[in-house]
């Protein structure tokens, strides 16, 4: 049972432990159960206060306080709060601070770019994070907060799934789509295995930024896509046909031939797709 209690979102669990979808918000003052977090300092030497007391963190361009999560049973609450240097790469991963009626703590931050938590996982005394590797979110790290401070507790995931999507609508389904999302798909991963290594697949994904839409011509479903902030020098393109679900690839570089994965490629539909892709 959850219990929501504050309009800032403080999310109470009663369980000894419990499993929390948590989603980030974005604040500059939050009321936790054991006081006030807020965001101080002057131009480009933001940081976090709890009840006054600023926390041993480095100054930064901004921070924000993303949320708070406890057990109702438990004396303390978890608490977000991430920074950024106001330039257009990504920042520091989220730090985690742990708050009581005896202690304000900080316990770790992640690595630069780690992503915000899909999972989250609350226990009386420590605090789980399962956070995705890469954007295909098929592999993940799991992070323990404690009294230890930060720890990695284990990776997992797969890349493929055992069977491989198959044709009609298992092909279908990503008309409209961005040409990206079958590749944070378990059984599309496994399909495009079949003519490609992961680490080709990484590479084909990875060309896919900027797109349109992914496309129906006749039995294939077509996707296109550039490198983000590489339009002009680094392409790549996919199809599946939709009669027998066989898959097609393609990556292009500027001044070089085509790249092609699969037999599927010489079918003239996706022959003249990569055409309509070149650099």
């Amino acid at each position: 049972m959850k219990i929501w209690i504050s309009a800032q979102a403080l999310l109470l669990l009663v369980a000894t432990s419990a499993a929390a979808q948590v989603e980030p918000g974005f604040f500059d003052r939050f009321q936790t159960r054991f006081g006030l977090v807020e965001v101080v300092g002057g131009e480009n030497q933001r940081t976090i206060a709890v009840n006054g007391q600023v926390l041993p963190l480095e100054p930064n361009f901004s921070y924000n306080i993303l949320g708070a999560w406890g057990l109702a049973d438990a004396a303390q609450d978890w608490v977000f709060v991430q920074a950024h240097h106001g330039g257009n790469m990504c920042g520091p991963g989220l730090t985690v601070l742990r708050i009581s009626q005896a202690a304000i703590e900080v316990l770790g931050t992640l690595d630069d770019c780690t992503g915000f938590p899909f999972d989250t996982r609350i226990y009386p005394d420590a605090i789980e994070l399962d956070i995705y590797d890469d954007g295909f979110q098929a592999d993940y790290t799991t992070y323990l907060f404690d009294s230890a401070g930060a720890s990695q507790l284990a990776v997992a995931g797969v890349f493929a799934a055992p069977v491989a999507a198959g044709p009609g609508a298992d092909a279908t389904r990503w008309i409209g789509a961005h040409p990206y999302d079958p590749f944070r798909d378990a059984s599309e991963r496994a399909r495009f295995l079949t003519i490609m290594t992961e680490d080709q697949i990484y590479d084909l994904a990875g060309r896919i930024g900027p797109a349109d839409s992914v496309i129906q011509r006749g039995d294939w479903v077509l996707g296109a896509g550039c490198q983000a902030h590489a339009c002009d020098t680094s392409r790549g393109v996919w199809g599946i046909r939709i009669s027998d679900g066989v898959p097609a690839a393609a990556v292009l570089d500027e001044g070089q031939a085509p790249v092609a994965y699969g037999a599927a490629a010489l079918d003239p539909v996706f022959s003249a797709w990569i055409g309509e892709n070149g650099l």
